[in-house]
């Protein structure tokens, strides 16, 4: 077991926390049937996008980002595979010209932060015309429960390294229509312009081929370092729990009730 640890750094008037373990996810012990040819139906990739190169640690990652933004209303872009994520969803995206991007390729905080980008989108081989028209421009989509943080991650994990940013802010339309006109034009957002007083935003990377590496980012215009360090002590406990259990762990039924314990979270849940 490695702890979660975030590093705070105040950027102007934002509170920013950093997260990149590199090699030291947080999970060191794993269920060895994540090595094992599973069964068909509810699988550990199917369930928590969980498998054996990206494995229990993302569904710490789940469980922390939701536990984080409790109460708020949650939108989320998943870098480039917009369409992809449309699919998995099952709904639409509004359309933003800004993503943040995150160099899964470098260790440090510093060097992987660049910030809020021009938007973009993969095209298919056929790309219809609409899909040409909106290439630059990247997709938010309203996250209902933890569930749907895993379909979005569906969409993007497969590559050698994938990105979700999750915006968290108060419920209602005003407040989402504030966050879409803050993620539009020509000027580049300020991450503290576009939370306000109310929102957390969250980016979670996550490193597949060799070479890449995790990593979440936290940020909000109030200090959230004593929430986040009791969340990061809780998550330590759950690990910990969870791998003293593993014995007990004999087909995938037995690892797939163990992930709610483990995150923190029911799939379904609001």
């Amino acid at each position: 077991m490695h702890p979660i640890r975030f590093a705070a750094v105040q950027r102007h008037d934002t509170h920013v926390f950093h997260y990149a373990p590199g090699d030291d996810v947080a999970v060191s012990r794993h269920w060895p049937g994540l090595f094992e040819e599973w069964p068909e139906g509810e699988t550990p990739f199917t369930e928590w996008a969980v498998n054996n190169n990206n494995t229990e640690e993302v569904a710490v990652y789940v469980g922390l980002v939701w536990r984080l933004t409790a109460g708020l209303a949650r939108y989320a872009i998943p870098t480039y595979y917009r369409d992809d994520a449309a699919r998995t969803l099952g709904r639409e995206p509004v359309l933003v010209d800004w993503e943040y991007e995150v160099d899964a390729e470098q260790l440090t905080a510093e060097s992987r932060d660049n910030g809020f980008v021009p938007g973009r989108a993969a095209l298919t081989i056929r790309p219809t015309a609409w899909e040409v028209e909106n290439a630059s421009r990247a997709g938010l989509f309203p996250l209902a429960t933890p569930r749907d943080l895993v379909s979005a991650l569906h969409a993007v994990i497969f590559d050698a390294s994938s990105e979700i940013s999750v915006f968290a802010v108060a419920q209602g339309a005003e407040r989402f229509e504030r966050l879409t006109a803050a993620l539009r034009g020509p000027v580049r957002p300020a991450l503290g312009h576009i939370l306000g007083d109310d929102g957390i935003f969250l980016d979670l990377t996550i490193g597949s081929d060799l070479g890449n590496y995790d990593s979440i980012i936290i940020a909000s215009c109030t200090d959230l370092l004593r929430p986040l360090t009791d969340l990061a002590a809780d998550c330590a406990q759950r690990v910990e729990s969870y791998e003293q259990r593993l014995d007990e762990l004999h087909s995938v039924r037995d690892f797939l009730r163990a992930m709610p314990e483990l995150a923190g979270v029911d799939l379904d849940a609001s």
